[in-house]
């Protein structure tokens, strides 16, 4: 009877694989609403990479407005599961909080990078992560100077940009 449950579990393995390959090749197509079904296919079927993959969309707002909470929620789910790159976006979370996403995401708005430029966009997340340094500089933390000063370098950018 073990040796069946070992089978199932290879077969239910080469499955969520094919999900999450097909998954990967919509969203490098720019079907992002294709790759969101097929990675929650794969990540079904324990698919580690899969609901990492779904993390990244969320919290880049693939299909809509970006989620942190869903982005969070299966970035954790991911690291549980033994994925390395959930954990590096884990410890990012809790290291630099929000900031680094809406800044990240300012900073794709802006430049148009794996989306439209979109100005409006990018200067609503840059003035979240400026909201974020400042608490962090209330509250002492790490390295808040660098991280304000791009901050800022990226906020005037998108400022300017909208305004010549």
């Amino acid at each position: 009877m073990a040796f069946l449950d070992k089978d199932k579990f290879v077969e239910m393995d080469k499955i969520g694989a094919t999900w999450l390959d097909r998954g990967a090749e919509a969203y490098r197509q720019g079907d992002y609403e294709l790759a969101l079904q097929c990675y929650k296919k794969a990540a079904d079927y324990g698919n580690s990479q899969a609901m990492c993959n779904l993390g990244y969309i969320y919290a880049f707002g693939r299909v809509g407005e970006a989620d942190q909470e869903k982005a969070f929620y299966y970035f954790t789910q991911a690291s549980l599961a033994g994925n390395p790159n959930a954990f590096y976006k884990l410890g990012d979370a809790f290291r630099f909080g929000n900031f680094e996403i809406d800044y990240r995401l300012a900073l794709c708005y802006a430049r148009g990078w794996g989306t439209d430029q979109r100005w409006d966009l990018a200067l609503k997340y840059i003035n979240e992560a400026q909201l974020y340094a400042y608490r962090n500089k209330q509250h002492g933390e790490y390295n808040w100077q660098k991280t304000s000063q791009r901050i800022n370098k990226l906020h005037d950018e998108i400022v300017s940009e909208m305004f010549s």
